[in-house]
């Protein structure tokens, strides 16, 4: 027997689904799946904090960019960090694929407390 689809989550996906898919699409995967309806509190948190989390990263590594372009002299310094924040980005946003695909809700460091901030009227 065929059950029904859940019909608080964006688009009638299992509510696992619909939060993998806000964290594997990035900022676009987040803004689809908050604006495309749904009450379930996992999938919102899952989409409010991949927006945030890809922005967060964006605007680190645009700052960085702008540090290296008026400090050339540390260039191979920041190189060497840049490098490193983007494997740090890459394996966050890898565990946080994973663990929404498997259903468990993650709030990461920082960016956590960014999301609860700037989406209370959303989370609420």
């Amino acid at each position: 027997m065929v059950g029904q689809p859940p019909t608080d989550t964006p688009f009638g996906l299992a509510p696992n689904t619909a939060a993998g898919l806000a964290y594997l699409l990035s900022v676009v995967g987040g803004i689809v799946m908050l604006a495309g309806g749904g009450t379930n509190k996992f999938v919102k948190w899952a989409a409010c904090q991949s927006i945030t989390y890809f922005i967060v990263c964006m605007v680190v590594r645009i700052a960085l960019q702008i540090v290296l372009g008026f400090m050339p002299f540390l260039w191979p310094l920041a190189l060497t960090v840049y490098m490193v924040l983007n494997l740090v980005f890459f394996i966050g946003w890898i565990y946080t694929v994973i663990t929404a695909f498997q259903g468990k809700e993650v709030e990461l460091p920082i960016v956590g407390g960014f999301t609860r901030q700037i989406f209370a009227s959303q989370l609420a």
